[in-house]
């Protein structure tokens, strides 16, 4: 199956709105009672702020699509929100999800290999994001990328608050 990764444009916002509340849902339905996955959905996925966001500067969306069909995206931000002590120039990947039915075609490993390029591109000195303390496969994928964990921040899904590691993986040297 051949995937292809693009940049997001302000004509995606709709199908990113749905595949986010899609993939979210289908990963997380079992760790959240109704009530708080719909608070986070709803805030999480509203297409007028993903709108917003694809007409940001700061803010880029890569698409994987297989036979043209939108599988999978990454949220990256040239603004990290993880911590303050971060303080140096990163692209914080934001939200990373694939379809289940795509998962094990590596359009995870396409979408975090675009992030990392953009990175370089942009002499950017490394890529940061937040991960669920207890999502082991992800961590497990981040680490086989070259990720390490370098601190935690608290995760807000609804009311209910959860630790994400923080992991970086240099991709520009600092000299």
């Amino acid at each position: 199956m051949h995937i292809s990764i693009r940049k997001g444009t302000v004509a995606d916002a709709a199908d990113l709105t749905e595949i986010g509340i899609v993939t979210f849902t289908e990963k997380w339905k079992d760790n959240y009672d109704q009530k708080t996955l719909q608070t986070y959905l709803t805030k999480a996925y509203d297409a007028a702020g993903i709108l917003r966001e694809l007409q940001q500067e700061v803010v880029t969306y890569l698409i994987a699509t297989a036979e043209n069909q939108m599988i999978g995206f990454a949220k990256l931000s040239r603004r990290q929100q993880l911590a303050e002590w971060i303080t140096e120039p990163c692209l914080e990947v934001c939200r990373i999800y694939v379809l289940q039915a795509f998962q094990d075609h590596k359009a995870g490993a396409r979408l975090m290999d675009a992030a990392i390029e953009i990175a370089k591109e942009e002499k950017l000195q490394s890529v940061v994001l937040g991960v669920w303390e207890n999502n082991h496969r992800a961590i497990s994928f981040y680490k086989k990328l070259g990720f390490e964990q370098i601190g935690t921040h608290p995760f807000l899904t609804g009311d209910v608050v959860e630790t994400d590691w923080v992991m970086r993986k240099e991709v520009v040297s600092s000299e």
